[in-house]
């Protein structure tokens, strides 16, 4: 459909009917509640609202999915809509739609925006074979408080990282054409929660955020600026409050941050019951007003409230002038339909369906995936992997069996396609003998006296995190603790493999663990993920993009603080807490290998950089192993004098490096006057002449200095 027939398409409309086009719903309306594949969270909606004639303009539904759901839905639709403009079906498929790919915590891991891309297109093309025309994906809210339940869909406490792990899950969602149209086969991407939702006090979920504009936009901020160069077509306004406005009301962040310094021109959708809630916010006195201070804002479109369709007249005979902005927003729901080609085949095909979901091709990129995004925090005495005399394996734990593996927001993906650590052990290796139990006192004392070595399967159980599940408390339950301190009683080598949804505080129990493998929430294929790393079919390479506290009252903590006038020391009168080590128990960037890979032959190209010439930093990463890996190489800069307070370190590049086995990489990375520039406490972008110190990898020993 061209262009002049959308506009006279929205010039035949009624008033009711743009602002249905505004409103979103729950799809069991429509064909009442159908198996597994539909959910129903929506609130009680007032039933003289959403009436046989209002409920038939609706712009689209959210919660409905599978082929056979969404076509029967949309025949259902069309059969009694006056003007026949398809309904749009969103969904939330945060790290996948069936096949299930590991957390995106987890996934930032692997700091390799490849494998995110690819990622999000084999979730794309599942959900697009579901009738999933919109995903609420990526979230770069930036996270640095383990506390909040939802920072297992971040990518973690780094601006830069996120963002363009952000902007690469965008790019695999929208698969756009070169005629600049969303594949057939791809989705539509909705950045969110814009924003600052990632900060809310004291970790909790829902609460206020309180900043200076410095900090968003040199932080917070930068996130979405980022992502939002790959063009995606909503952005979701967040539930927080933000310096006393709640962003779903915000002139300021939603029309002069948003679409006027970040340039975005699409749609915004309210967070789920965002407009409404904005009474519970206490700045509107009923839906009207809330309705009013939405639209004014600039939500286009009020998800699962209807005080949109409630009100619009009212509104509307008030204030005129809101007409124009109205209609701008139809006419950007009607494009993005018209883009992912819903006015000529509004339906999914239900014969494809079954080849996309779960289809090899995806569940070998899941594999992959989890394998890229487990972290090695530690390993004394190389007790991973397992060596050749290890056969007689006793896994045990309350993870050793459970296909529970997904992690939350796991979308349609099933625990039953699920491969548990238990199954990945034998599949990787049948040459083992792999007895599981879930504590030591089941296992019979003949079964412990024949073995060779003990996996510990512990964590953070995956209802533990997700939305709506911060926690106080970050330590591992205290059976589990015991349970390692029982293992390392028999004498028998072991090692420890954690499941979570957050970094977890383990200072009182990381000396009992001789090796340390942390495999977040790894997905449908996370029990062979795993087991080829413990096996040593595959070296672990993850490095962490979220600082693990010592305790739980350490949080916040993150590697890019501002620097103090009394730096951290063994001095009380110093800034550290009295009864805490300094620093993380793991920092930001760390990570190990099986590898012993080293590094040599730094060089830097100059001493002085400039508006026209960029320094090189080069190296070379020397392998002496067996195993063919990606060696991931982080590049920080310090300004060591600034007129406004610098973090002590930030990350400036980052490079995932292919090294051949037995063999070597020659590294270049760029540092460029970019990489220099700061908001100031004027809010202005600016660089200043001074000195700058590089790092690599190692926060703690600078490589060289150079200025400007």
């Amino acid at each position: 459909m061209d262009n002049n027939r959308l506009k006279e398409l929205l010039a035949s409309m009624t008033l009711k009917e743009k602002f249905g086009q505004l409103s979103q719903i729950t799809g069991e309306l429509y064909v009442g509640q159908v198996d597994e594949e539909m959910v129903e969270t929506g609130p009680a909606y007032p039933q003289h609202i959403l009436d046989e004639d209002t409920i038939y303009t609706i712009g689209s539904v959210i919660g409905a999915s599978g082929a056979e759901t969404t076509n029967r839905i949309q025949a259902e639709y069309l059969q009694r809509s006056r003007l026949k403009i398809p309904l749009l079906f969103m969904h939330d498929a945060i790290h996948g739609y069936r096949t299930i790919f590991p957390i995106p915590l987890g996934l930032s891991c692997s700091w390799d925006e490849q494998l995110v891309k690819l990622v999000a297109e084999e979730t794309a093309s599942e959900l697009r074979a579901a009738g999933i025309h919109v995903n609420f994906s990526p979230m770069t809210d930036l996270v640095r408080d383990a506390r909040w339940g939802r920072v297992m869909e971040s990518f973690g406490e780094d601006p830069l990282l996120s963002g363009n792990l952000g902007r690469a899950m965008i790019r695999g969602y929208q698969k756009i054409l070169r005629d600049g149209r969303i594949a057939p086969d791809g989705v539509a991407a909705c950045l969110k929660h814009f924003a600052a939702y990632g900060a809310g006090v004291a970790g909790k979920d829902y609460n206020a955020v309180d900043m200076s504009m410095r900090e968003f936009f040199e932080f917070y901020g930068k996130p979405y600026e980022i992502a939002l160069q790959e063009r995606p077509k909503l952005v979701m306004s967040s539930f927080n409050s933000f310096n006393g406005v709640p962003v779903t009301a915000s002139s300021e962040m939603l029309k002069e941050i948003l679409r006027g310094q970040y340039g975005f021109e699409d749609l915004v959708i309210s967070d789920w019951g965002a407009v409404t809630e904005l009474q519970k916010h206490r700045v509107a006195r009923d839906g009207k007003e809330a309705a009013e201070l939405a639209l004014e804002a600039g939500v286009d479109i009020e998800m699962v409230s209807t005080h949109y369709l409630e009100h619009f007249e009212a509104i509307v005979a008030e204030r005129p002038e809101l007409l124009e902005d109205v209609d701008a927003a139809v006419m950007k729901v009607l494009r993005l339909k018209n883009e992912l080609g819903l006015f000529e085949n509004p339906f999914a095909d239900e014969a494809n369906e079954d080849e996309v979901i779960l289809n090899p091709v995806s569940l070998a990129l899941a594999e992959e995936a989890g394998i890229r995004s487990c972290v090695l925090l530690k390993n004394e005495n190389e007790m991973l992997p397992l060596r050749p005399e290890h056969r007689n394996i006793i896994l045990v734990g309350p993870f050793a069996c459970t296909r529970e593996l997904l992690g939350n927001w796991a979308c349609k993906g099933r625990f039953r396609d699920a491969v548990s650590l238990e199954e990945g052990l034998q599949q990787a290796d049948d040459s083992l003998s792999v007895a599981t139990f879930a504590t030591l006192e089941d296992c019979p004392k003949e079964v412990l006296d024949r073995c060779d070595y003990i996996v510990v399967a512990i964590g953070e159980y995956w209802e533990q995190s997700g939305e709506g599940h911060s926690s106080v408390y970050l330590e591992l339950e205290d059976k589990q603790k015991q349970l390692i301190r029982d293992v390392k009683k028999t004498g028998l080598p072991y090692a420890c493999v954690c499941f979570s949804g957050r970094p977890l505080a383990l200072q009182d129990i990381v000396d009992d663990m001789p090796a340390l493998l942390w495999c977040w929430y790894p997905g449908t294929r996370a029990g062979v993920a795993v087991a080829m790393l413990l096996t040593g079919q595959a070296t672990p390479t993850g490095k962490l993009t979220m600082s693990f506290p010592r305790v739980s009252a350490q949080t916040p903590i993150y590697y890019n603080e501002y620097s103090t006038g009394r730096p951290a020391n063994t001095s009380s009168y110093s800034s550290r807490y009295q009864d805490c080590d300094i620093g993380p128990l793991f920092a930001f960037g760390h990570g190990l290998t099986y590898t012993q890979a080293t590094y040599s032959d730094f060089t830097i190209s100059g001493s002085r950089i400039s508006e026209t010439e960029d320094l090189w930093v080069t190296f070379q990463i020397n392998n002496p192993s067996q195993y063919e890996y990606s060696e991931i190489v982080i590049l920080y800069i310090e300004d060591v004098v600034s007129r406004t307070v610098r973090p002590v370190r930030e990350m400036k590049a980052y490079r995932v490096v292919p090294v051949p086995a037995y063999g070597s990489a020659n590294v270049e990375m760029p540092i460029t006057l970019e990489d220099l520039r700061y908001v100031d406490a004027d809010l202005r972008k600016t660089v200043e002449p001074g000195e700058f110190r590089v790092y690599i990898n190692d926060l703690e020993h600078p490589l060289f200095t150079f200025e400007y």
